[in-house]
Parts: structure tokens; C-alpha cells; sequence
């Protein structure tokens, strides 16, 4: 259902934006992909090369306006237009409020709400010509249900502000039949986690989750692949918590 259909997909170098932009080429999509990191977009590239016809790259910071343009722009000229986007650009380093600073406000509020804002404004325009289009935005599980073991009140204040700007979006481009949904998942096992801690510290966050285990990034992926094709047509305004059941409530 998504055969020839476009996605432009942010931070898709590593962890769930990766395993995202590969779900979208299993399923016949053109992708249009970014990161910060140029290398890890080629190795991307090189890794699908039966696929590389629908494969367009677009380095940069999602926090600068001109990025989320350059997306637009580049999937338009390539393939004509666009029919879903996946706002997944994101930092995650927790760290205790008081030790919180200025900087790295200004970094979690700059991927996650400027990022999301404007690369969604950037998009839009395309999903009104075409009375059709779908908005995945990745949020968090923490914004709902913070845990005094990981304290990140600063990159939750971002986070927050993308479960807001959901509702609001859902609600304005109705209308144009744009669906705007978000997805917060919980602990899901990729390198984010891995940079923060050893394996077997990672592991341990499984018992905090009441179905006892990590997230894998499949279980993100096929969420979003729901939502962004005609399974997800009469969604809109949500935030799915793919959690492993930890907002409802643990065995301790």
C-alpha cells in the first residue's frame, strides 16, 4: 500500500530512523533521507543498492529551517511529491535537572520543535496539493511517565512540545485529509542506548517494562508502516504509546 508513494524520513543514519528507512524501501517507497551525518547516509545508500534509484539524501541539521526546505524541495524534484513524512530526529542524554544547561535546552529544543515544526511546514504544502498525506512524529514514553532512575526533564520539555504540536496539526489540516499521529516509544534497543550504557546495564530496563523486555526497532517500524498507509486512514491527533505497557504500570 505504499508501492511508489514518498517518505521523507529525519534522522535515518542509525537506531529507528535506519530501520524506518529501510521498512519504507521493503515496502516500495521512494525515501528521501537525513542526518547530520553525511557518512552514515552513504553507508545507508551503499548498503541498498538494488534500491538506489529511490533512494535520495539530504544532510543537515533538522533544528536549521533551511533543512527541512532543502527535504521538501528534494523529494518534490525527484519524485513528484510527497505522501508521508517521519519527524524522527532526536537526541536523548539524560541527565538531573539541576545539572541541566542552557546548551543543552537549546539542543533538545532545536532537533525536537524546531526540527518537527519546520520540516513539517516545509512539507505540508505538497500533502494540501494533493488532499492526502501522513505525519509520523517520534515522541517519547517519558513525557507521560517520567522515571527518577533516568531524569531527562530537558529533552521531555522538547518531546512534550511534539506531542502538542500533533494535536494542533491534526486538528488545522483535517480538512486536506493530513493525518498527524505520533509514536512514544520506551526503552528500544538500538546504539542510542548503547552509547549511554554497557549491555548488560541496558538489559536490566527490560524488568521496567511489564511485558519484561527491550523494544526492537521493529516494533517501532510496524507502527509507523500502520499509520502511514491506508490501515492508518481514519487515525488522526494521536500519540500511541509502543511501550511495552511501562505508562500503565509496573510489577514493582
Amino acid at each position: 500500500m505504499l508501492e511508489n508513494q514518498t517518505a521523507v524520513i529525519t534522522g535515518a543514519s542509525s537506531g529507528i530512523g535506519r530501520a524506518l528507512a529501510s521498512a519504507f524501501l521493503r515496502k516500495g517507497a521512494n525515501i528521501v533521507i537525513n542526518s547530520r551525518s553525511k557518512d552514515r547516509l552513504e553507508s545507508f545508500f551503499d548498503e541498498h543498492p538494488d534500491h538506489a534509484a529511490r533512494i535520495c539524501m539530504v544532510p543537515g541539521d533538522v533544528g536549521n529551517k533551511s533543512t527541512g526546505k532543502a527535504l521538501a524541495e528534494t523529494a518534490i524534484r525527484e519524485f513528484r511529491n510527497i505522501d508521508v513524512l517521519v519527524n524522527n530526529a532526536g537526541i536523548f542524554v539524560p541527565k538531573p535537572f539541576l545539572e541541566a544547561t542552557e546548551k543543552d535546552l537549546d539542543m533538545y529544543l532545536s532537533t525536537a520543535v524546531k526540527g518537527t515544526f519546520f520540516t513539517t511546514q516545509a512539507v505540508i504544502p505538497s500533502m494540501i496539493r494533493n488532499n492526502n498525506g501522513a505525519i509520523i512524529n517520534i515522541g517519547s514514553m517519558w513525557v507521560e511517565h517520567p522515571l527518577a532512575t533516568t531524569p531527562c526533564s530537558a529533552s521531555q520539555v522538547a518531546k512534550g512540545g511534539v506531542h502538542t504540536l500533533t494535536r494542533h496539526l491534526a486538528i488545522e489540516f483535517a480538512a486536506n485529509n493530513i493525518r498527524v499521529n505520533t509514536i512514544a516509544p520506551a526503552v528500544i534497543s538500538t546504539s542510542l542506548y548503547d552509547n549511554l550504557m554497557p549491555p548488560n546495564e541496558l538489559e536490566k530496563l527490560a524488568a521496567l517494562h511489564p511485558l519484561n523486555r527491550l523494544g526492537t526497532t521493529d516494533d517501532i517500524t510496524a507502527w509507523v508502516l500502520h499509520l502511514a498507509s491506508d490501515g492508518g486512514r481514519f487515525v488522526t491527533g494521536q500519540t500511541f504509546f509502543v511501550d511495552g505497557g511501562i505508562t500503565v504500570g509496573s510489577h514493582f
